[in-house]
């Protein structure tokens, strides 16, 4: 992103979330596999961090239980 990096961006995000008592599920899909990289999402307040090559059915099963989650 040209003025924001995604870390960023996630703690603007949640930063206006706060205000009005919600929360949208954001994952991190990235190249970087590192312990560094999850950490950094993580801390950002991202709720996944996932590494690509991800297959579709594992896309689409990350996107079931969350829906999952937001339902119960």
């Amino acid at each position: 992103m040209p003025v924001l990096n995604c870390y960023e961006a996630t703690r603007r995000i949640r930063e206006e979330e706060s205000r009005y008592s919600i929360r949208t599920t954001i994952i991190a899909l990235t190249a970087n596999s590192a312990e560094e990289g999850l950490q950094d999402a993580m801390e950002a307040g991202m709720d996944l961090h996932l590494t690509k090559r991800i297959p579709k059915p594992r896309i689409a099963q990350i996107v079931l239980d969350l829906c999952n989650q937001v339902q119960n």
